[in-house]
């Protein structure tokens, strides 16, 4: 697409990322997802963290109604129906039996573009990070780098810097096949090879400090939770450069293993929106991820499809 494209589509995601959830969310939701498509639509590494127990990797969300911070599974928050979704799961299993086998170590993968889509950037590298938290609980951090390269230029590149994956033609495989890279790997080197096949990789010099990203983004969600129209709300972040010249993810579906990295939580999961108004009340529903509710839950009426 050209830039024009790109940022209209753009503005049409944020418009609809405003009216499908934002609204209803709280700003302790809303200011990471602002951060998130800042990021994103200016090619500047995002980066989570997850913690770990006996149900595997999760991450901590607030539930709305009652401010308790609750854990949301990752295993349980991801899309395993499409083809990519299936094939990043399998990333998924091997990360949790690796991560609980090591104490320290690194890890990374390879998502080429999701088929026919022409919304979504295009090819991910996505780091992991064994590490411990101040009070020494385990943890696993990660980060991702977007780039666009074709199909071939990708396979030739990882296949220089890890001979084990020679054999892998296809690009589901290369999905599929988290990399333990020996300690010979200069992770600098490779993302420096990234930067010479897409210029526009690897921005890593922000035009906003984290100072002032996280005040611009809290003033958006006090916009948002004012109840602002959706579209002044979407060209006062184009104003204050929250939205960049490269393509956001578009809401809808449910999300990939590496598509919940990039893009956090989010308000929507395979099942739909996570919010949503009764029609027979008008209260305002907040369901967990990957599950639906059968009744309201604030006038018990059927809110089954």
């Amino acid at each position: 697409m050209s830039y024009a494209e790109t940022l209209t589509t753009n503005l049409q995601a944020v418009k609809e990322f405003v009216e499908i959830g934002w609204q209803e969310a709280p700003p302790s939701r809303v200011i990471p997802e602002l951060i998130s498509v800042f990021n994103e639509s200016h090619r500047f590494r995002d980066s989570y963290t997850f913690f770990f127990d006996e149900g595997g990797f999760y991450m901590l969300d607030e539930d709305k109604r009652t401010s308790e911070v609750k854990k949301i599974y990752v295993r349980n928050a991801i899309e395993r129906n499409s083809l990519p979704g299936r094939a990043e799961a399998e990333i998924l299993d091997k990360l949790e039996a690796w991560f609980g086998q090591n104490e320290e170590g690194k890890a990374l993968w390879v998502a080429p573009p999701r088929p026919n889509d022409r919304y979504r950037p295009g090819w991910k590298v996505i780091f992991h990070q064994i590490d411990h938290t101040a009070n020494g609980e385990k943890v696993l951090i990660h980060g991702v780098d977007l780039f666009n390269a074709r199909n071939e230029t990708v396979l030739s590149l990882i296949r220089e810097f890890f001979p084990e994956t020679q054999n892998l033609n296809d690009l589901e495989a290369l999905r599929s096949n988290l990399i333990i890279p020996d300690a010979t790997f200069d992770q600098a080197e490779l993302l420096k090879k990234i930067k010479e096949i897409d210029p526009n990789a690897l921005a890593i010099n922000q035009k906003l400090s984290e100072s002032e990203l996280l005040e611009r983004a809290t003033y958006i969600s006090e916009l948002i939770g004012s109840g602002a129209d959706s579209m002044f709300v979407t060209y006062e972040m184009q104003r204050l450069g929250l939205i960049g010249e490269h393509a956001i993810s578009c809401a809808g579906g449910g999300k990939t293993f590496s598509e919940l990295i990039v893009e956090g939580l989010g308000m929507e999961d395979q099942y739909g929106s996570l919010e949503f108004k009764c029609a027979k009340c008008g209260g305002i529903n907040s369901r967990p991820f990957g599950q639906l509710i059968s009744n309201c839950q604030h006038c018990g009426a059927n809110v089954r499809c």
